[in-house]
């Protein structure tokens, strides 16, 4: 996917009929003009979730998530440890 910025009034042109310009922006709203034929068919496509771009990650955080995971599933090991202990406790009663 290609990823541009533009200022209002610049436009990009896609193939040799299709020209789509920034005509602004406003409240978190921006507008967009598209200059196409009318056998291409243009839907606004409405989505429930937002697309937020991720920077990429440093080799620091990579190295806390990794240490994050590692101490999720040694801490997960021993919830099955203790309820294997109570299950053992439980049938010796």
């Amino acid at each position: 996917m290609l990823s541009l910025t533009l200022k209002e009034g610049q436009s990009i042109n896609i193939g040799s009929d299709v020209k789509v310009m920034f005509a602004g922006a406003e409240g978190g709203h921006i507008k967009v003009l598209i200059d196409a034929p009318k056998c291409i068919q243009i839907v606004r496509e409405q989505k429930d979730d937002t697309y937020i771009p991720h920077s990429k990650i440093s080799d620091d955080a990579k190295a806390k998530i990794g240490r994050i995971y590692k101490e999720e599933r040694q801490l997960n090991k021993h919830k099955e440890l203790i309820k294997k202990k109570k299950k053992e406790l439980e049938l010796q009663h």
